[in-house]
């Protein structure tokens, strides 16, 4: 088989992108800022059982995110919704979670007060969902597979989802030694950093999408 058709069919990477989406899935799922949550509900655990519990947690949000990352743009298909008006909706979106971790409110995107869970399943709800994989990380997974624009740069968005969740985990499994490190004012300041770079991020999106608008001719 021809070597340049098969490049050709990929398309070319685009390393803006690559580290793009990377700061993006990072900042959104935000394993730092929810290292606190998880010692909490896990406080009452047995070492290995908290292991295998973030162990499961970790693959659910994984495999939801990834399959609603590919998924997404189908839907909106299907709904009739233009991407550049849920581009601009989940800039606000995340602009919103971006103010609430600046001045460190819980997010009501990313978790929900009062849940009432079993311990075997806690690893799902609300462990995977929605405090790793919640509406920001669908949102903004699906925003970058638009985004991405060749078959490439979507399976780079893929990988990074992985890895982003892999050192997620690799953070979660050091949960005490982390916290201890951090401390509390360690974790808010994490916590503050990552909300500022998602504020950016945020503009960017609603920026895109007026943009493509304007491009369009839709108003004006």
């Amino acid at each position: 088989m021809d070597l340049s058709f098969i490049l050709e069919s990929v398309g070319p990477m685009d390393p803006t992108f690559t580290v793009k989406s990377f700061v993006a899935l990072f900042v959104i799922v935000d394993a730092f800022g929810v290292v606190p949550i998880f010692i909490s509900l896990l406080e009452d655990y047995k070492e290995a059982d908290k292991q295998a519990i973030i162990k499961m947690a970790v693959q659910v949000a994984t495999i939801a995110l990834i399959i609603l990352t590919l998924t997404g743009n189908l839907i909106f298909q299907l709904l009739g919704i233009d991407m550049y008006s849920f581009r601009i909706a989940a800039g606000i979106i995340l602009l919103i979670i971006s103010i609430e971790m600046l001045f460190g409110r819980k997010t009501r995107t990313g978790s929900s007060d009062k849940i009432e869970i079993e311990k075997e399943d806690i690893a799902i709800t609300p462990m995977a969902i929605p405090l790793l994989t919640g509406p920001g990380a669908i949102t903004t997974g699906i925003v970058l597979f638009d985004e991405a624009g060749t078959v490439l740069n979507r399976i780079i968005l893929i990988i990074n989802i992985i890895l982003v969740f892999w050192i997620s985990y690799v953070i979660f499994s050091k949960l005490n030694l982390v916290y201890r490190a951090l401390g509390r004012t360690g974790t808010r300041v994490v916590t503050r950093i990552m909300g500022l770079m998602l504020s950016a991020i945020s503009v960017q999106f609603i920026i895109s999408g007026i943009s493509e608008v304007v491009r369009l001719g839709i108003v004006g």
